[in-house]
């Protein structure tokens, strides 16, 4: 105890060993503390990836599909290779439950003033099928980035102009978003 003989006062040391404590304690938990991701936050799985990839080919699939049937029954034009690509996957809306909660709680001090709190509380949480995938309440289909169209009868402008025509009222864009070219002779 000759330490504290030389004008230390033993509280000081044990307020510095309690800083010094706390300090340990709060370097400790920051490095340990996780956070759980919301659902805007979490990556996507590799699996949906996957499938996500593959619903957006079968999409250009159905769509080159059904403008080539389309293109054929234009007069002057023979057969045609579409590829229609798009410029992001499909956007879907998910369902949420959604839960508001009030509490209201009125305090009289001692001098007879009347202080009010109230406290919202506010969760979402996403809806689950029986399957355990996310309920759909609506999907849009992805925006188109460009189409080529190769055509037997594509060479005549009138031709080539009726083509890019149907195609930009079919699918509804704009005329640069359409590439349409003769096709070559097989």
């Amino acid at each position: 105890m000759g330490f504290f003989k030389q004008g230390f006062n033993e509280k000081i040391v044990y307020a510095v060993a309690i800083v010094v404590a706390l300090g340990i304690v709060f370097i400790y938990s920051e490095q340990k503390e996780t956070s759980v991701p919301s659902m805007a936050e979490q990556s996507v799985p590799a699996a949906t990836t996957v499938a996500e990839k593959s619903e957006i080919a079968a999409l250009e699939k159905d769509t080159e599909d059904k403008i080539s049937q389309s293109l054929a029954s234009i007069q002057g034009v023979g057969k045609a290779k579409v590829l229609v690509t798009y410029s992001s996957g499909i956007k879907r809306v998910y369902a949420y439950d959604k839960s508001v909660i009030t509490k209201t709680s009125k305090q009289t001090d001692k001098d007879g003033g009347i202080s009010e709190v109230e406290e919202i509380t506010e969760t979402s949480q996403l809806v689950i099928a029986g399957n355990s995938a996310p309920v759909v309440i609506a999907e849009q289909r992805p925006e188109v980035a460009g189409v080529l169209i190769i055509a037997q009868g594509a060479g005549d402008s009138k031709i080539r102009e009726q083509i890019s025509l149907a195609v930009r009222t079919l699918l509804n864009i704009e005329s640069g978003k359409v590439s349409v070219v003769p096709m070559a002779d097989e």
